[in-house]
This record gives structure tokens, C-alpha cells and sequence, in this order.
């Protein structure tokens, strides 16, 4: 790769967000700068990584290669990168080793949606900055490096030796990283992220980890996973408002009922829970908690009609809201519906970025802990560039399609820079009609597994793959029978 090209390379139009002067600050800052002067320098290096996840889900059925995405890097540059020669794979892997996690983890944290700056086209209710916290998981190669440090699905207990068989079979097939985020529920852009193996972490202890993130000013939305006395007193310490959703074995004895339906009552702490359920397995009335934290609670159903058919869900909501003139029970029922937009929040990050049916690419937990932050990075330079078309055209950023924007950014990619300016981008995804979005549902279901393959136990050892093959002609007995007779 000649220099004035490796000078040049950058994201496209996604550079805005993830400028090369703040990539020099955070290369100086870890102090990860190369020594000599390199083919593949720091900033190369990380342009690279980001790119890669970038064109994540270009291809149809796998992530394109290194040698690919590294061209279409330098290619960009077509007056400067005469007789260039492009890095080898190996190459480009050393590399990454070399530049290691921390660069990545501080450039993610310095393009962070800041909590006290929120961004344009945020949703505010009840004067606050709405925000919802979610978790998914994120499958990594199945290599014995991954498998140690992150764990399977289903491996939360140690089974015994009689179990050692059946347990086994009830691993997942891969790896899986936790992925827990805090987003802006306007613009989806992330506030906070934290990771880790399925098997150290749980959804309640990732959230303890954004918490710190957490300010006044910003309402909370949360499923009912969320819900625990513990969790509630550090989150309103933060000085953020809640509405969070409480399971229906949760007991609440109303204190006061107010004119709009709702009721205050006192969120339990755990002792106190204990004593209520012993009260209740005894027959005797419930009596308010003598310790935890006064909340309100609104009770609501919701119907839902598809055609022929109709659905009832109950649903208790729990808000530090108290005031029922200030925030009624019938909007806060109505604004929890939000908290779905970190369901499709994951649905940009995973099917549409990383791909369908993919898993992250590198063998070794450094290099997913890098190719996740590369992953949060390049999703917040799209949401950025997302926001700023709805902003030009006084659209709601829901109104911009994701999927639109990520193909433009990665067309632009393509194009010499001269050709492809940030504008003009934002005039091509603006010149796409907006979405309109309709109400609509579909039941959460899984496929069955379609294959008539038998299921391979994890416990045996893998065959050995290289082979070598041995031709022997064999002469048709018809031929044989003929050339004897000749002969005699």
C-alpha cells in the first residue's frame, strides 16, 4: 500500500463521526502508535476493523474477507494508490492483534451519545429524556478459546457425572457474548453498552455496569426482568425517573388509591418480600411492607384484534411518578409501548449490520471484545447519520429507514471521495420516500430445526479433516472375458 493512499484511508461518510484527529487522540492516548513506519499503521489498522463491520452482512452468506474490505479502502483513493500492493490476510490479522481492545473500548466511549448532551431528535415525556435498557445475545466461533472464556447456552449449572451426557447434548451450538445497551429511544443511538460471557453475567448485573450512565432528567423504561428492590435503589439514586414493568407474583398492597386508577404502594425489599409470601402461604391478609420504596403502580390490559382474532395481556407497570395530574395512568400505559424500540434497536444491530445466521468473526476473545466495539461504533456513526438526514428534513428519525442508511454508507465506500460527500449521502437517503409505520404484531416463534443430519455429540473428538484419496481403475469383466478369448 503506497503512503499518500494509507494517508488518506477513512470511513466514507461515516468519517464525521469517527474523525482521524480523534483516532490519533485515542491511538496517543492508549499508547498503541507504531514504532517504525508500518505498511499497516494504527489508524489504517482501526479504519480497517471498522470497515469490516461495516460490510458485516454485505455478502449473502458469510462476512467478506479481509484482502476484500481492505481493497475497497484503498481503492477510494484510485489517483493515489497506483501499483499499490494490498496487505496479505495474515498480515491484516498480526495487525489487529498488535492494536489490541483499548483503543477500541475509548473511541466507542468518546462516540457515546453523551447523557448530558442528548441529541437531536430524542423523545422527551413528562419533561424527561426517554431511555430504555435491553439485553440480547451475540453468537462467536465455536474455538476452545471462545468456549472458555464466554461460555454456551444452558451451561449455568455444573452437572454431575451421571449427567454429564444429557447435559452436553443441551449446549448451545455456539459460544454467546451478552450484549446490554442503553439507548435513546428517539434516535436509537446507544448511551451505554456493556458484554460479557452468557455464563459470568445476567441481564440485572450488566445493568449495574450502565448505571453510572444514568442522570436526572431521563425516564427509564424496563421489562419485567429488571424489576428487584436492589436494581430499583441504585437506578433512582441516579436521580433518573422509572417505568418499569413487575411480574404478576410480585406482591403490592395498595396505601393509597388515586382518582385515574392507579395506586401508591411500597416496592418490598427482599426480607420484606419473604414475609408477604409466607403470609400469603398461611391464608392471612396482606399487610404494606414495612421497608422499601414508595412507587405507584398502574394496572392496565390491552386487547388486541388481528382479523378474527383477539388477545388479552395484562400488564403492571411500577414508576417512581407519582403525581397522577403530572403523569396520568392512561398516558403512562400508553408511552410504555416505547420501550420496544431497544427490541428494534437489536433489530438493526444484529440482522441488518452483522447479518442473519452469522457469527462474529474472530477465534479469539480479544478479537470479539475488539469486533464488538467495532460493531457499537460503526452502529452509532449510522444512527448519527441517520439523525442528521431526519434533521434535515424535519422527519422523525423513525421515518428514515436503517437499512437504507447502512446501504448508502457503504455505496459511498465504493465511490471516490469527490463523488460521495456526506451531503450528497443524506440527499440520497432523503430522496427514498419515509416510512410509514403501522400497528401491527406477530407471535415471538422458532423455526424447527429442518435438517435430517443427526446432531453431533460435543463430547466426542472431532474426525481429522485432511484426507488423501487413492484412484483404481477397475476393468469391466465384460472386456476381460474378450481379450482372453483373442489370446487363446
Amino acid at each position: 500500500m503506497s503512503g499518500p493512499a494509507r494517508d488518506h484511508i477513512d470511513l466514507g461518510v461515516l468519517t464525521s463521526t469517527v474523525p482521524p484527529d480523534l483516532v490519533d487522540e485515542v491511538i496517543e492516548t492508549t499508547g498503541c502508535r507504531e514504532q517504525r513506519r508500518r505498511v499497516l499503521p494504527a489508524r489504517v489498522v482501526i479504519y480497517f476493523v471498522l470497515a469490516l463491520t461495516l460490510f458485516s452482512a454485505a455478502d449473502g452468506y458469510r462476512p467478506p474477507g479481509y484482502r476484500a474490505v481492505l481493497r475497497i479502502l484503498v481503492l477510494r483513493w484510485r489517483g493515489l494508490c497506483q501499483g499499490c500492493v494490498i496487505a496479505s490476510s495474515s498480515a491484516l490479522t498480526q495487525a489487529r492483534q498488535r492494536l489490541g481492545v483499548k483503543p477500541f473500548h475509548l473511541l466507542f466511549d468518546r462516540v457515546r451519545d453523551s447523557t448530558n448532551t442528548p441529541t437531536t431528535g430524542s423523545t422527551y415525556a413528562f419533561g424527561r429524556r426517554l431511555v430504555a435498557w435491553d439485553a440480547t445475545t451475540l453468537p462467536a466461533p465455536d474455538t476452545p478459546a471462545n468456549a472458555t472464556e464466554f461460555g454456551y447456552h444452558g451451561q449455568a449449572r455444573k452437572p454431575t457425572k451421571k449427567q454429564v451426557d444429557s447435559y452436553l447434548r443441551r449446549l448451545g451450538s455456539t459460544p454467546l457474548i451478552r450484549l446490554m445497551t442503553l439507548i435513546d429511544c428517539g434516535t436509537h443511538s446507544i448511551i451505554d453498552a456493556a458484554f460479557d460471557g452468557v455464563v459470568t453475567s445476567s441481564e440485572p448485573a450488566l445493568a449495574r455496569r450502565l448505571l453510572a450512565s444514568l442522570t436526572p432528567g431521563m425516564l427509564l423504561l424496563a421489562d419485567r426482568n429488571f424489576t428487584s428492590h436492589d436494581l430499583w435503589s441504585h437506578a433512582t439514586a441516579t436521580g433518573a425517573d422509572l417505568i418499569w414493568r413487575a411480574k404478576k407474583n410480585l406482591q403490592l398492597v395498595p396505601t393509597t388509591h388515586l382518582p385515574d386508577g392507579s395506586f401508591l404502594a411500597t416496592l418490598p425489599t427482599r426480607r420484606e418480600t419473604a414475609r408477604l409470601n409466607g403470609a400469603r402461604a398461611r391464608g392471612r391478609a396482606p399487610q404494606p411492607p414495612r421497608h422499601g420504596h414508595q412507587i405507584r403502580v398502574v394496572e392496565f390490559t390491552i386487547t388486541t384484534t388481528t382479523g378474527q382474532d383477539t388477545r388479552t395481556d395484562e400488564y403492571r407497570l411500577l414508576t417512581t411518578l407519582l403525581d397522577h395530574h403530572h403523569a396520568p395512568a392512561q398516558q403512562l400505559a400508553t408511552l410504555y409501548q416505547q420501550r420496544w424500540e431497544s427490541e428494534t434497536h437489536y433489530s438493526f444491530l444484529k440482522p441488518r449490520l452483522i447479518g442473519t445466521n452469522t457469527t462474529l468473526r474472530s477465534h479469539t476473545p480479544t478479537g470479539i471484545t475488539q469486533e464488538i466495539y467495532a460493531l457499537l461504533i460503526t452502529y452509532q456513526a449510522l444512527c448519527h447519520l441517520r439523525t442528521e438526514a431526519a434533521t434535515t428534513a424535519n422527519h422523525d428519525p423513525d421515518h428514515i429507514s436503517f437499512t437504507l442508511t447502512l446501504r448508502t454508507a457503504r455505496t459511498a465506500l465504493h465511490q471516490p471521495p469527490t463523488h460521495h460527500t456526506r451531503n450528497h449521502t443524506i440527499t440520497d437517503i432523503l430522496n427514498e420516500p419515509p416510512l410509514t409505520r403501522r400497528h401491527r404484531t406477530y407471535p415471538r416463534q422458532r423455526r424447527p430445526t429442518a435438517t435430517p443430519y443427526p446432531t453431533k455429540p460435543r463430547h466426542q473428538p472431532r474426525p481429522p479433516t485432511h484426507t488423501h484419496h487413492h484412484i483404481t481403475i477397475t476393468p469391466s469383466q465384460t472386456t476381460t472375458k474378450i481379450t482372453n478369448q483373442r489370446l487363446n
